[in-house]
């Protein structure tokens, strides 16, 4: 009941900082972060079918996370993919979330690694400091796109040249019910890929698309 009336209220205002933080507040598990109609097996089980197919796209491309490999990932959450670099073996880690929640709770469960609380446009990065970068399923909740534009090239100038970045993101043009449903949708907005390349620039190689769930996973290279 709690969890309705957090997104009732964000139907009428969409705080983003507030709401997610409300919401993992509410929830620090898979159900926060994933589908809250769902228990938490059925969302673990959807993240198990997510990590098969970053797998499989790391494999295909050569990206070997690894001990020597500075990560950057992007909304956090409640950690299930630092959890899964962490499996990776690597060791230089950098989260960010926009939720305080986040960053306290991870911090404790993961000592090792580092976290930063803000907005991802807003944060300061290290220029050209990490070798791959996760942003999975986030860049739908960002839903200004003067911010989505300064976040994309935040995260693009801390990539050094050679690394990786795997982005998720909803395509309107693919998916006509999100073009619908998202109409009264203030958390969420679909956008295509050229609105994340055109804001990465020439620089970007994006190596291959593949369907992620009810979303498009992107492998993109940083060239130069």
């Amino acid at each position: 009941m709690k969890k309705l009336r957090i997104y009732a209220r964000m139907l009428f205002r969409y705080r983003p900082r507030e709401f997610w933080n409300d919401l993992l507040s509410e929830s620090f598990d898979l159900r926060g972060v994933g589908h809250f109609r769902l228990t938490e097996d059925e969302n673990r089980r959807m993240y198990e079918a997510k990590r098969a197919l970053i797998d499989g796209a790391l494999a295909r491309h050569g990206i070997v996370p690894g001990p020597a490999m500075r990560a950057l990932e992007v909304g956090c959450g409640v950690g299930y993919w630092t959890a899964y670099l962490q499996s990776r073996g690597v060791r230089s880690y950098t989260g960010n979330d926009i939720t305080p929640v986040s960053v306290a709770t991870l911090s404790e469960r993961f000592p090792a690694y580092r976290f930063v609380q803000g907005d991802i446009g807003d944060v300061p990065l290290p220029t050209a400091s990490f070798d791959l970068a996760f942003m999975i399923d986030v860049t739908q909740h960002i839903t200004d796109d003067a911010t989505f534009a300064r976040a994309m090239r935040n995260v693009w100038q801390a990539l050094a040249p050679g690394a990786a970045f795997l982005v998720t993101f909803w395509d309107p043009g693919t998916n006509k019910f999100l073009s619908t449903k998202l109409r009264l949708n203030r958390i969420e907005r679909p956008r295509p890929l050229s609105a994340y390349t055109a804001a990465w620039g020439p620089g970007a190689a994006v190596l291959e698309v593949v369907p992620f769930n009810d979303k498009h996973l992107a492998v993109v290279r940083k060239t130069c």
